[in-house]
């Protein structure tokens, strides 16, 4: 069989895994990380050769993208200080502890490998993260912190395993031209992502249809990445800027329809995206495997047990000192804290949160083979099986044991100082307004300005009734989705018997579409 069709129905049996992991509400990654191992114990699979600088091209910019456009903009600007924090200073520490521990276990490997490797498993998945927290009602604050985190750490994380690369080929590397070097392509990619985003998202809104907007947007986060390379800067850090701009004129200024597209045809692009690298690395994994005896594959396994429990040793030092630095300084400024008990038990989500995923997948298969004298990379090998590990023990167990975890903890949800019911009226007040302007304006007759306010009244009651009591009522939600399944049974059924054609059929269920959207919205997170 071709090797592009066994891909194919690797893929097929991939999106058969993800459906299974909704099923039983867990986060998909970890089905497709289980799904990625199993590949590699199948009989008479074919080697793959890839161009892994390719496949980290084809991954990298869409899932970053992704990530900034998921991501709570005004509260990431409101927590910007704890998601850099976590973000640059806690990135940078893995990244040295790791690289001393793998020093350590491989002493004949460069220190530059090891800061590969350290790079290459330092920042927590930003899809995995995403995923997880939508099925919570938590602390929005807490969500977006741990989003940011998970977002910007990729940039740094990447801009670091770059430079580690360069060492590592070259066989050079100063402290300080590094750190220079880490500045400059930084806040290069963050100025060139700034320019860009705002040129291509108001080129988008002004010209482009919703379809063909939602086209473009698959386009831009390559076109950024690849123009922040070419300038020498950060391709990174220009793509999550470019996506941290788009999310908020999308939200400001784009139409509703171009957000409903845009949003369903994303989630399905991941989805396959994680899909296809969680297949590939299984199938390097069998390579890999054969050219290691069990003993060693035992051993380094071990070896990635310990880096991932010093890495959440790290990350708990690093979340506690940070929560106490926090609380002595709010109260040196006379500013009101949150209990200490609420403080305590958010570092223990946030510490727990670390999972890896797919871009430590990616940047770890884009490891080059060969030195430039045609001599292999002494180490690759150990270093992919030991980040496969790693994600496999960071995202499984604590992806598994996030829920008990947050029930076990009691965090509420708290929107900040929001009332939704209190929104809901004022918009309302809006629909009054903007009606009796209507009418004075004779842009609407009487009996037309009746009908609308009768509409946009009881439109109003419903949603606020809905909102005001659905957290009491948990069966409600179910109900109403049985009863518009049972609606549509009656409009399909009406429609075999010829009662309504084509169009009333499609327009009918339109509507009832939009309206079960609307209810089962934590069911498509």
């Amino acid at each position: 069989m071709p090797e592009i069709q066994i891909i194919f129905i690797l893929i097929f049996v991939a999106i058969l895994l993800v459906g299974l992991a909704q099923k039983i509400r867990i986060p998909y990654p970890v089905a497709l990380v289980f799904g990625g191992a199993s590949i590699g114990f199948i009989p008479g699979l074919p080697l793959i050769t890839l161009n892994f600088n390719l496949l980290l091209f084809m991954v990298l910019p869409p899932i970053l993208y992704y990530a900034a456009f998921d991501i709570a903009f005004r509260e990431f600007q409101q927590n910007w200080k704890n998601i850099f924090s976590l973000a640059l200073g806690l990135v940078l520490l893995t990244t040295v502890v790791v690289a001393c521990l793998f020093h350590w276990m491989f002493p004949q490997f460069p220190w530059a490998l090891a800061f590969v490797f350290g790079a290459i498993v330092s920042p927590p998945d930003a899809i995995t993260v995403t995923t997880l927290f939508k099925r919570f009602s938590i602390r929005s604050r807490l969500v977006t912190l741990l989003e940011g985190e998970s977002l910007v750490n990729d940039a740094t994380a990447i801009v670091l395993y770059n430079i580690a690369i360069t060492a590592l080929i070259s066989g050079h590397f100063s402290l300080v031209h590094g750190s220079i070097e880490f500045l400059q392509v930084a806040l290069g990619g963050i100025l060139v992502g700034g320019v860009l985003g705002f040129a291509f998202q108001t080129f988008s809104k002004n010209h482009l249809e919703p379809v063909l907007g939602v086209v473009f947007s698959f386009v831009i986060p390559y076109v950024t990445y690849i123009v922040a390379t070419f300038l020498g800067v950060s391709g990174v850090l220009a793509v999550v800027v470019n996506g941290l701009i788009g999310s908020r004129i999308l939200l400001t200024h784009h139409s509703s329809l171009r957000r409903v597209i845009g949003y369903a045809t994303w989630d399905i692009f991941i989805i396959l995206l994680n899909a296809f690298v969680f297949i590939l690395i299984g199938l390097q994994l069998r390579t890999i495997a054969q050219t290691m005896t069990l003993a060693q594959m035992i051993t380094y396994s071990g070896y990635a047990l310990l880096v991932a429990l010093v890495m959440l040793a790290v990350r708990v030092i690093w979340v506690y000192s940070q929560i106490a630095l926090s609380r002595l300084t709010t109260r040196q400024k006379g500013k009101p804290l949150i209990s200490l008990a609420q403080h305590l038990r958010n570092g223990v989500l946030i510490a727990w949160s670390g999972m890896r995923g797919i871009v430590s997948l990616a940047i770890a298969l884009a490891l080059p083979i060969t030195m430039p004298d045609g001599t292999l990379v002494a180490g690759r090998n150990e270093v992919i099986f030991m980040t496969f590990v790693v994600i496999l023990l960071t995202l499984v167990i604590p992806g598994l044991t996030l829920p008990a975890l947050v029930k076990w903890l009691k965090i509420q949800n708290t929107v900040q100082g929001y009332d939704e019911t209190s929104i809901r009226v004022e918009l309302a007040k809006v629909a009054d307004e903007k009606l009796r302007h209507l009418l004075y304006a004779k842009s609407i007759t009487h009996p037309e300005f009746d009908f609308l306010r009768k509409y946009f009244s009881s439109q109003h009651s419903i949603l606020v009734m809905a909102h005001s009591h659905e957290h009491k009522l948990p069966g409600s939600e179910r109900a109403r989705l049985k009863i518009l399944h049972a609606q549509r049974k009656r409009l399909i059924e009406m429609w075999e018997v010829q009662e309504i054609d084509d169009k009333l059929l499609i327009h009918l269920e339109n509507e009832l579409d939009l309206i079960e959207v609307h209810t089962a919205r934590a069911e498509l997170k």
